[in-house]
């Protein structure tokens, strides 16, 4: 399992810490949404395949930008207990990255297709 400091990524997501203390919202952030767990879990990357970048709901809150730059997903996480990002796939997966208690921010990267002159959330 890989661990960090401030900076890493897994795949098309960047991760980035941004408090190290425990922390909790008392309320959403401004411009932001909750998120729900599916199947105890919340899916920080979608893979039309199937093949998910996943974390435990349990000891996360996770909350999404409303309104991103075009293309681009940015979610907000506070951890209450060490967790793990793990990609769900049987062969050639991304190696999971360690989680400690704090404050996360995860964006999904983009790119950009001049081709079809369109904006889109990258996918790996």
């Amino acid at each position: 399992m890989k661990t960090f400091t401030a900076i890493a990524a897994q795949g098309e997501i960047t991760i980035r810490r941004i408090a190290t203390r425990r922390a909790t919202w008392r309320c959403v952030p401004t411009g932001y949404s909750m998120m729900k767990p599916e199947n105890g879990r919340y899916i920080i990357g979608h893979s039309e395949t199937g093949h998910h970048h996943v974390m435990e709901a349990r000891g996360a809150t996770v909350a999404q930008l409303d309104k991103p730059p075009a293309g681009m997903r940015i979610l907000m996480a506070i951890l209450t207990e060490p967790l793990a990002l793990e990609h769900l796939r049987p062969h050639d997966q991304h190696e999971p990255i360690a989680l400690q208690p704090g404050a996360y921010e995860f964006r999904i990267g983009r790119e950009y297709d001049p081709y079809a002159e369109v904006i889109r959330s990258q996918s790996d």
